[in-house]
């Protein structure tokens, strides 16, 4: 019995990537299943055919190719001088999609505009509906301030960066039809809202990026004079949104100046209060970490809750901080008197791991600012950045620019980042605590700890040469890709996780290796552009 018409090699293929498009927010296994789906079905291709051969001696004979692939082959060099073979093993591995994703696209003719745009809708509506199921079962962390609780399937970062591409995908190219095109419209509306309501102030930041580089190419029809008025005129938006935002952050603490002489001395229960006066911490308006009687507040927070006064919330977190933060939101004194001021409802929300009275009831966005804020202020004020997400990186960078620069030709190879970084702390006398002491938290600088200035170079040399060849970066779709990735890795190490390697070897191979090119043109089809015209582009795979 032969197989369905519409079953050939050519179409598994195409599927394939729409299916791993598909899974990347939701599942590490289904990506891995997906990436074998998309390998097996090429293999098979090519021994059907008969030029599997063929396909490999395309890939490793093209020195765009192997440029690319030169990027994982650094990795593996990098294992000559590294001394935890484990982790920069692991690393090698979680590295593995790119290479793979490089061969089996490279060697094969590129997609059609359509079967591309399918991909990619693929993966846009993908993130959509995985939100929309985070939204429905999360339900209980968007009323608790919970922004990482509100992805369940991956990290809150990386779904970040994919909702960001999904607008773009979504604004990118109109459909034929009305109908299709008001989905998209709404499937981007949704995606930004989700944004705004996670309070995703990184992914809402890289979003910014975009628009701005999209409205900077979309005047290129305009005349010189008209074009450059635009673009000078538009980077006033950014730049006023940057002051105000750090205006916000940065600005000192406007609460007045504490007193200790003037703070009673004693609690109604007769306890000699705890003042901190040099801790600036405020809550809805109140300083935390004055009249506070730790002896009345263990005894009575023990007798109405099941939780110990000296145990963790069901966040994690210390209790007694969660509920001094409380009562300090509410105005009241950390005492006998105070407790027993908070309702049933507050007790809970306690034991939960809130903080304040106001978490869950001023939108995430604004408790990102919030907390944003209060962390920089305790930095400032204290120099404490432990447990704080942002200020925590401030002891990252300099931790790690103090590797980079003890290692600076040749760096300290794949592995060897996670002692080095301990050897660093050690030697600093790091302020911060065993359990916060993470690595760099930025692309670009592990990459300069583990290979040096010249990995580092080749490193971004290997991603740039091949796009600029095969005229990527002409396209808006990779352009926004790029931007995305970029950015993100200026905060996090985006490929030293499976979702963040398979975004960045995924996206760049399709974009830049499969991308469709118009018959006998040399040009990339226009719609890669949004239907802004052709798009001239050198040689390149199919």
């Amino acid at each position: 019995m032969r197989p369905p018409s519409w079953l050939t090699f050519a179409n598994v293929h195409w599927a394939s990537l729409a299916i791993l498009a598909a899974v990347i927010p939701w599942s590490t296994a289904l990506i891995s299943n997906a990436q074998l789906l998309l390998a097996l079905n090429w293999i098979a291709w090519g021994i059907h055919d008969r030029d599997l051969l063929k396909r490999f001696r395309k890939v490793f004979t093209d020195r765009w190719a192997l440029l690319f692939l030169s990027f994982w082959a650094l990795h593996v060099l990098g294992l000559l001088w590294t001394k935890d073979l484990d982790w920069g093993l692991d690393l090698v591995r979680i590295l593995l999609p790119l290479p793979i994703l490089c061969i089996m696209l490279f060697g094969v003719p590129r997609l059609s505009l359509e079967r591309l745009w399918w991909v990619l809708r693929a993966g846009a509506w993908s993130v959509v509906i995985s939100t929309v199921v985070c939204l429905v079962v999360g339900w209980e962390a968007l009323r608790a301030g919970d922004h990482r609780g509100l992805s369940l399937f991956v990290s809150h970062v990386r779904l970040g960066l994919l909702l960001v591409l999904a607008i773009a995908v979504f604004l990118w190219r109109r459909p034929n039809g009305a109908r299709w095109w008001y989905a998209q419209v709404a499937g981007a509306s949704w995606a930004f809202a989700y944004l705004f309501l996670s309070g995703n102030i990184n992914s809402l930041l890289i979003l910014g990026a975009v628009l701005f580089a999209w409205l900077w190419r979309g005047v290129s029809f305009l005349p010189p004079a008209g074009r450059w008025f635009v673009r000078v005129g538009s980077l006033f938006i950014p730049a006023g949104a940057s002051v105000a935002v750090l205006n916000f952050l940065l600005a000192p603490n406007d609460m007045p100046p504490l007193d200790a002489g003037s703070l009673p001395y004693r609690s109604a229960g007769g306890e000699i209060y705890y003042h901190n006066t040099e801790d600036p911490q405020v809550e809805n308006g109140h300083y935390v970490w004055i009249q506070v009687a730790d002896d009345e507040l263990a005894r009575g927070w023990n007798a109405r809750s099941s939780i110990r006064f000296n145990a963790n919330d069901r966040k994690g977190q210390v209790l007694r901080g969660t509920l001094v933060r409380y009562l300090a939101s509410k105005g009241l004194t950390k005492d006998s008197v105070g407790l027993l001021s908070l309702t049933d409802e507050d007790v809970e929300r306690i034991e939960n791991g809130l903080p304040s009275v106001m978490t869950g009831r001023r939108g995430m966005l604004m408790e990102r600012l919030g907390q944003l804020r209060m962390e920089l202020d305790r930095y400032r004020t204290l120099g404490d950045p432990n447990g704080h997400s942002l200020t925590m990186r401030f002891a990252y960078w300099q931790a790690g620019w103090s590797i980079a620069k003890d290692n600076l030709l040749v760096g300290v190879g794949t592995g060897d980042t996670v002692p080095a970084f301990a050897r660093a702390y050690e030697a600093s006398d790091s302020v911060l605590r065993p359990e916060w002491r993470h690595r760099a938290h930025n692309q670009f600088l592990t990459l300069l700890i583990s290979f040096g200035v010249l990995g580092l170079l080749w490193s971004l040399f290997s991603w740039i040469a091949p796009a600029w060849h095969f005229k990527a970066f002409r396209s808006t779709i990779f352009v926004s890709w790029a931007i995305i990735f970029a950015l993100s890795c200026l905060t996090e190490d985006t490929l030293e996780t499976q979702v963040g390697a398979t975004f960045f070897g995924f996206y760049y191979c399709l974009l830049v290796f499969a991308a469709p090119m118009a018959a006998g043109s040399g040009r990339v089809n226009p719609g890669l552009n949004g239907g802004a015209g052709p798009l001239p582009v050198g040689s390149g795979p199919g």
